[in-house]
């Protein structure tokens, strides 16, 4: 098996082949003077020079492809030691064994020994050496060789590989603690990490001069921006809305996707060990659901207030009018009326019926039943709607569509189908054909199916003129309406039954130009 490409072990190898390469060069180089200085004869030192330089480079070039299988690491090792002593070996022997002036060599083998393979590879290296150095000498030298010279270059030997190990070893228990260093540096900075993009906050640190250098996965969800894209850029390009000092703030940024979002955020410092300003973080939150609730929390204190004065009011309101209405048909059943007294008494009858029915949809608005929640299919309540509605006279000269999917959700029939009942009649009314459009039909879209989130989603769409951006804040206030004879109480109606269900209604153009509500809805699973 073989060890992966970052084991330090293939790098000290191709380090040695490298190094085996230039010190052949230079002893090439060095033959090749020494030759021109003599006149330009090749010697029989020179071509033994010349013939172990050649195998060194063979050598080199096979431990290369050896090197780039990456297979057998400690066997490569153990023969480029065993290549190097024996290549000192050839050199000593052709320059004069103990008086050769290449004694050394043997030594950078040791050395090597020890870079590759640590004791055991210097323990090595120094035994072959010893091994192959000194019965060579005694057999060659013929006698002639100092005992002392032998001695001297066996202990420089044994003196290098205690050198070596010593050092070797020491290296190696220094990089095996800046490992285990590192190690814990990873853990920390991992653990870091992981915290900092595990918090629900957005953050951003900037630096001295004001640039981006981190923004974590919670920013990048209420920005819509990444921290590959912003790193290294001007804060003011993307944060400028963030930049109050003090305390903690509140503003509406526009994020990647173009939509607003209302977001809490504060300030501080980030201090070196010194003291010094590296520079500052920024952490923001996503409250626009916050304040939200807050507004539906202020609507049902207000609507509560409404429903105590509604209870009053519509027993004050409907006692009269039902007496006036009785009066009136009494007076018309009684007194021989001439045409424009019949014409009046028809007003005040239509009139006292128009404001009883007010009166009973403000109580529908002030005072909603309580969800009656059981598992409904959002396409067959819609379906069976859309059955009734086309014959009501809100339908005429509009085509309905239908794009039902299966969505399951828990809500109470009755509540919802008043739901899509209202927004249906709007629709009809802004798309209904008012006799100066080139079409003779308006178009109104009715859609059901499962959100990305799982919820279950009502969508009626119709192609009128949409929702003025002047109006879109105030379509769901009580008694707001644009229509000539409208209440104003229908909208208001819906957002109460949607916020007692626990759902999101949301208004917005459609993609014909007209309006569009989306309604959202706990699913059943």
């Amino acid at each position: 098996m073989s060890p992966p490409k970052s084991d330090p072990v293939w790098r000290k190898l191709a380090w040695v082949i490298l190094f085996r390469l230039i010190l052949d060069t230079v002893l090439l180089g060095g033959t090749a003077l020494w030759q021109a200085e003599a006149g330009g004869a090749i010697p029989a030192l020179a071509t033994h020079l010349y013939e172990i330089v050649l195998v060194t480079f063979v050598a080199s070039f096979v431990f290369g492809v050896w090197l780039s299988v990456r297979r057998w690491p400690t066997q490569l090792a153990w023969a480029q030691i065993a290549t190097d002593v024996g290549i000192a070996t050839a050199v000593v022997g052709a320059t004069g064994w103990s008086e050769s002036v290449f004694i050394f060599m043997y030594s950078l083998a040791i050395v090597e020994g020890a870079i590759l393979l640590f004791r055991v590879g210097t323990v090595g290296a120094v035994l072959l050496s010893l091994g192959v150095y000194v019965p060579a000498v005694i057999l060659r030298g013929s006698g002639h060789v100092s005992v002392l010279t032998l001695f001297a270059h066996a202990g420089a030997f044994i003196a290098t590989g205690a050198l070596a190990t010593y050092l070797a070893e020491q290296l190696r228990r220094t990089g095996e603690r800046l490992e285990e260093s590192e190690s814990d540096l990873e853990k920390v900075t991992a653990l870091q990490e992981a915290i900092v993009q595990s918090v629900t906050a957005g953050l951003v640190t900037l630096d001295a001069e004001e640039r981006v250098t981190f923004l974590n996965r919670a920013g990048e969800q209420i920005t819509g921006l990444r921290d590959a894209d912003v790193r290294g850029t001007p804060a003011s390009r993307w944060f400028a809305a963030l930049q109050e000092e003090a305390g903690r703030n509140e503003t509406e940024i526009e994020n990647a996707h173009g939509e607003r979002v209302q977001v809490g955020y504060t300030h501080f410092t980030l201090l070196g060990r010194d003291g010094k300003v590296l520079g500052r973080a920024i952490i923001f939150q996503d409250i626009s659901r916050l304040r939200d609730m807050e507004e539906r929390v202020q609507r049902s204190e207000r609507l509560a207030d409404i429903g105590r004065v509604a209870a009053g009011l519509a027993h004050e309101l409907r006692n009269p009018v039902a007496a006036m209405s009785g009066s009136i048909e009494l007076l018309r059943a009684s007194l021989r009326t001439s045409a424009d007294e019949a014409r009046l008494m028809d007003i005040v009858t239509r009139e006292a019926s128009r404001l009883d029915d007010l009166v009973s949809r403000f109580l529908d608005y002030a005072r909603p039943a309580v969800p009656r929640r059981v598992h409904t299919d959002l396409a067959q309540l819609a379906s069976d709607t859309l059955d009734v509605f086309v014959n009501d006279p809100a339908a005429v000269r509009i085509r309905l569509e239908r794009e039902l999917q299966p969505a399951a959700c828990l809500c109470d029939p009755d509540l919802v189908r008043q739901v899509l009942w209202n927004l249906l009649a709007n629709a009809a009314h802004a798309a209904r054909w008012d006799g100066t459009m080139p079409r003779p039909f308006g178009r109104v879209t009715v859609r059901t199916g499962l959100d990305g989130d799982g919820q279950a989603r009502l969508d009626v769409e119709d192609d009128g003129a949409g929702i003025p951006a002047q109006d879109l804040p105030r379509i769901f206030t009580p008694f707001f309406t644009t229509k000539e004879r409208g209440s104003g109480l229908g909208l208001a109606t819906v957002q109460r039954i949607v916020d007692a269900h626990h759902g999101t209604i949301t208004p917005g153009a459609g993609s014909g130009g007209g309006a569009r509500f989306v309604v959202r809805l706990p699913s059943a699973g």
